[in-house]
């Protein structure tokens, strides 16, 4: 009995033996297709900011007033037929707040011209 067991442990060691072997040999050796990949491609680079121009003096006087002027063409508002509006926009309370606050805050961000 001793020698079955004896024979077992033998085989057992040498198959850890053999299993380590071809481990380290795996991690020596390169991958296959490890050499065959091309190089990386370079990331490109950002592009610079254009340079700001100096400006003119001509351009400097010349600049629209602050608050323009509303008239009835300015304060024309589209939307879809389907939207409903909320009864705190609608009536004339509602415009007149409207008219106001663009007076007081001028025109949106969107419309206004950069800052230099």
């Amino acid at each position: 009995m001793d020698s079955a067991l004896f024979i077992k442990v033998a085989i057992a060691v040498a198959g850890a033996l053999l299993w380590l072997y071809r481990k380290v040999n795996e991690a020596a050796a390169p991958a296959p297709g490890a050499m065959a990949a091309p190089p990386p491609l370079p990331r490109r680079a950002r592009r610079g900011r254009p340079a700001a121009k100096p400006a003119s003096a001509e351009e400097a006087e010349v600049r629209p007033p602050a608050a323009p002027h509303l008239d009835a063409a300015n304060l024309r508002v589209t939307r879809p037929a389907s939207a409903r509006v909320r009864a705190e926009f609608r009536g004339v309370a509602a415009l007149r707040r409207a008219v106001v606050a663009r007076e007081v805050l001028g025109p949106p961000l969107c419309l206004r011209r950069p800052r230099v």
